[in-house]
């Protein structure tokens, strides 16, 4: 009986002990290789998506802020390195951009200090019955920023500016002078100078200044309403202002403006002013200033402004620039 069954018995073994198929074992294999595992075939580190470092993309999400300097008087935003007043932060003793900037400019603004102060002057077209009448009165301005000074003016009687602020732009190499009408119109001229300083001994054994600075306007919307602006500096307590319309490609001048200093004459020009040196701009001091017991020159209004609000600085620039001067 065994014996009958024994085929049977061994064809089922047969069946119960055989290998697995191929087929269906390849991928359950892929499967894991793919979800445990990177792919190696022909692909380097460096060049799998699952480890490379995106270098370029952190690089713009954290842009790196330079330092820079605006001439327009306004510093640059963005960056912790540089001051208030415009000019990148350095050791003690070491010149600052800002301070580089400075020195451009009063070098180049030095021969118009000659303006500071009150004057009273009248125009040469009439207004109504009677000339119009001019005040101005010019100071420096150290406040609105240090680094970029300007020499600013106002007068509540002019009939042209109520307000202007004359300055120089090293970069260009050119005077700007921005400027509010009595309607509040704000015109804005630059400019180089028409005639060059010179400097003369007058009759008075003084040493003067004379020069022709001229100023076209840059914003004007018609040629009608495009003015010109000339500074003829003409001697130390004297200088016209002579105003011009554009008209094809010249100005021809409407109106001129005698300007006569008001008071003493305080606007010697020497090349060298001794102790009476203004300690903000260089200039010639005519009021005195004192910081802890000891007193110093300063030329305006303007300049006392600057060194009451920040004494300390400006004593140790001025002390490093006399000792520079040993």
């Amino acid at each position: 009986m065994l014996n009958r069954y024994l085929p049977l018995i061994a064809c089922v073994c047969c069946l119960g002990c055989g290998g697995s198929s191929p087929e269906p074992a390849t991928p359950t294999t892929e499967s894991t290789t793919q979800q445990d595992s990177p792919a190696t075939s022909d692909v380097t580190p460096e060049q799998s998506p699952a480890v490379a470092t995106p270098v370029a993309k952190p690089a713009q999400e954290m842009p790196v802020s330079i330092p820079s300097i605006s001439l327009s008087g306004t510093p640059s935003s963005g960056n912790s390195n540089v001051s208030p007043a415009g000019a990148t932060s350095s050791g003690a003793g070491t010149p600052t951009a800002g301070s580089v900037l400075r020195k451009q400019v009063l070098a180049a603004m030095d021969p118009l200090q000659i303006m500071l102060g009150s004057w009273r002057g009248t125009t040469q077209k009439p207004v109504g019955d009677f000339k119009g009448l001019d005040e101005p009165e010019w100071v420096w301005d150290f406040k609105t920023n240090r680094d970029h000074p300007s020499m600013v003016m106002k007068s509540n009687e002019s009939n042209y500016f109520r307000e202007a602020r004359l300055t120089y732009l090293p970069d260009r190499e050119i005077y700007q002078m921005k400027t509010t009408g009595p309607d509040g119109a704000e015109r804005v001229y630059e400019g180089t100078f028409e005639v060059p300083v010179e400097k003369y001994q007058g009759d008075d054994d003084r040493m003067h200044v004379k020069y022709k600075l001229a100023l076209a306007q840059t914003n004007g919307t018609t040629p009608r309403d495009t003015w010109q602006v000339i500074f003829n500096q003409q001697e130390n307590n004297r200088y016209l202002m002579e105003l011009g319309r554009q008209q094809s490609d010249r100005f021809l001048r409407f109106d001129t403006v005698a300007t006569q200093r008001q008071g003493t004459s305080f606007a010697k020009s020497d090349d060298d002013y001794g102790d009476r040196e203004c300690i903000i701009s260089g200039g010639l001091g005519t009021s005195q200033v004192s910081y802890k017991g000891k007193s110093y020159w300063v030329c305006c209004s303007g300049c006392k402004a600057a060194f009451d609000e920040d004494p300390e600085t400006w004593i140790a620039e001025y002390e490093a620039k006399q000792k520079a001067k040993e």
